[in-house]
């Protein structure tokens, strides 16, 4: 259990609240107001959604310390700052989502175990370090992915310096072959749109793993550690799943060991334009706008829109990367990995009388979004087709 004291030095400095919806204040959990979302491709640092499992932990850059835990002779390896910028550095345009997103939705239907988010926490940063898969290599781990080293499954977990509110520190993990693969852009990232990480958002290092879920994206690290089976966390083992209907509060405990973690985004898409607040005038022209994502680095090859809640659709227009917010992006490469989400418009002439705005995207694997939501206990993974009922000038609120 956190005492209220530990919450004593937190980094409001940082914090711009009016970006934000405040869901809680100890521990910090705010998500990103929606219309702001969709300014800019690249999600400015004082807007991006923050989530935390405890206080934010102070720690000096000077003085910070990672160990690494990986194979052979070379055993346990302290790292620095200092070592981390002397390895080749990179950088990614990445979305991170966290499996909680639209959270309300499933509320809606009966409650569920977490916070009550709503779309806000997608948010779409630049980030830089060096590659996880370079560390490990430097403590030993074979970085050939054919090496006899790889016939046994493998995983790399991550932990947290500081509280958390449900186990002694926060700690996840992820297959080590994935980790390994140099495509797919793993990182031990110490820059957040073009400067250092602010506390928030993981200050000195944090993980970035493109294409999963947030709550494999391990801030503050203290330690990493390659092992021969996932990590036995709570975040990992008790939290973060899909557990079936059946499930609830008093069962549980017989589910929890019979699925999976969650590891890959699935595909997704919201409105956020009009903004909850936002009037629309009937008969006047309006641009609906929104983002939409897909993990395990799919590609979002397109967007539709509805303007009667589902029953007929039109293809949106669609920006997939910085470049072409200036300009044209229909040479896109589909071949290659996608990690960062789309921002996408759509021009209605003339805005109905009683409107219901819908989207859903689709990704390079066929994946589209359900046409309803289907409840689970801790209320994650919710991607129903995003609806929103704009409150008409003149007339009354029916979002």
């Amino acid at each position: 259990m956190v005492q209220p004291e530990a919450y004593a030095d937190e980094p409001w400095g940082d914090r711009v609240e009016a970006n934000y919806i405040v869901r809680s204040r100890e521990p910090f959990n705010a998500e990103a107001r929606m219309d702001g979302l969709v300014d800019s491709f690249v999600t400015p640092t004082e807007r991006h959604f923050r989530r935390n499992h405890g206080p934010i932990p102070n720690i000096s850059g000077a003085e910070w310390t990672m160990t690494v835990h990986g194979v052979g002779a070379g055993g346990a390896r302290v790292v620095r700052l200092g070592d981390l910028a002397r390895l080749p550095q990179f950088e990614v345009v990445a979305v991170l989502e966290c499996a909680g997103n639209r959270r309300d939705g499933l509320q809606a239907i009966k409650p569920v175990n977490g916070v009550t988010w709503g779309a806000g926490t997608a948010s779409n940063a630049r980030w830089g370090g060096c590659r996880l898969r370079d560390v490990l290599g430097a403590a030993g781990v074979p970085t050939d992915l054919c090496d006899p080293f790889y016939a046994t499954s493998r995983h790399v977990e991550f932990a947290a310096y500081g509280e958390s509110t449900d186990d002694a520190h926060y700690a996840s993990s992820i297959p080590l072959e994935w980790v390994m693969n140099p495509l797919n852009m793993v990182l031990v990232a110490t820059r957040m749109n073009g400067l250092p990480l602010l506390r928030d958002h993981g200050f000195p290092a944090r993980i970035v793993a493109p294409g999963i879920i947030g709550a494999r994206w391990v801030k503050w690290l203290k330690y990493v550690r390659v092992q021969d089976s996932e990590s036995t966390c709570f975040y990992q083992k008790r939290d973060y799943k899909i557990l079936p209907p059946i499930a609830n509060g008093a069962n549980c405990d017989e589910f929890w060991p019979r699925f999976p973690a969650l590891m890959e985004m699935n595909i997704q898409s919201a409105v956020c334009r009009p903004a909850p607040d936002e009037a629309l005038q009937p008969g006047r022209p309006y641009t609906a706008r929104g983002y939409a994502l897909s993990g395990g680095g799919r590609a979002v090859d397109r967007v539709e829109v509805s303007l009667d809640g589902g029953a007929t659709w039109a293809l949106a227009d669609v920006v997939a990367n910085a470049a072409a917010a200036a300009g044209s992006d229909r040479d896109r490469d589909w071949s290659g990995r996608h990690w960062s989400w789309v921002l996408w418009s759509f021009a209605i002439a003339s805005v109905p009388p009683r409107c219901t705005i819908a989207c859903r995207a689709w990704d390079s694997g066929g994946n589209t979004q359900p046409a309803e939501a289907t409840w689970n206990y801790r209320g994650v993974m919710n991607n129903s087709v995003f609806r929103v009922t704009p409150r008409m000038a003149g007339g009354t609120s029916r979002l």
